[in-house]
């Protein structure tokens, strides 16, 4: 029909990044998890920027998913259910993703989990991000969103920093360790490589970064000492 030939082609600014919220640079995390002293929001920044979980599947998230016996799980797996997709007459399409929780997010998931629980032992079956108003009860997307956004306002960034960002930031980051764009999609869990290249594209400060790298008359200089990398 015309109008499903029309919802298609509509679709092509979004996989060319037009839509895509913008990069959070790792100096800009840094001072994001500064002025986060909840330990909840903290983690929400910590798990979104190690995992590239939609803040969905974020907001899925039971203690009994990252925390066994006292201490962070090798794995947080999000069912199919709980996916983008996974609920829809595609769904047998869509699998459930499964990520290490690694060091940093390891570390703030430790943090919380006694923030929750002075023994350390929340209970398995309540959400991890919990809501102090809807209780019981998890956060909603709308208060994920704020959280990040007046974040980024009492950071003094530029441009507002929406959830969406940190599952750039992870897209980018494990392109730049692997250069292998097959193996970040199926991190971020994409159908199709178009939408995980949009997630690609370089900011305006990155782009002139290179430039300054060249030396006069396009000979390179050496490569400027890097700042040391926080996985975030």
């Amino acid at each position: 029909m015309r109008w499903r030939r029309y919802a298609r082609l509509n679709a092509w600014p979004y996989l060319l990044g037009m839509s895509i919220a913008r990069y959070i640079t790792p100096e800009e995390r840094l001072r994001l998890l500064a002025v986060l002293p909840n330990p909840r929001d903290r983690l929400l920044v910590v798990m979104g920027l190690n995992t590239g979980f939609r803040v969905s599947e974020l907001l899925s998230l039971k203690w009994g998913q990252i925390w066994r016996d006292g201490q962070p799980l090798a794995y947080v797996e999000v069912a199919r259910r709980n996916l983008k997709g996974g609920r829809s007459a595609q769904r047998k399409n869509v699998l459930s993703r499964r990520l290490p929780i690694n060091a940093a997010a390891a570390v703030a998931v430790r943090e919380y989990a006694f923030a929750v629980s002075g023994s350390g032992v929340p209970d398995p079956a309540a959400w991890v991000f919990a809501s102090r108003k809807r209780c019981p009860g998890v956060i909603t997307r709308r208060q994920a969103h704020t959280i990040l956004a007046r974040a980024g306002v009492r950071a003094g960034l530029i441009g507002k920093v929406a959830p969406h960002g940190m599952r750039r930031a992870f897209g980018l980051d494990c392109y730049d360790l692997t250069k292998d764009i097959l193996l970040v999609r199926d991190l971020l869990g994409h159908r199709s490589v178009l939408t995980t290249e949009s997630y690609l594209k370089r900011g305006e400060d990155q782009m002139h970064q290179v430039v300054h790298r060249l030396g006069s008359f396009g000979q390179p200089v050496p490569a400027m000492a890097e700042p040391n990398h926080v996985s975030l």
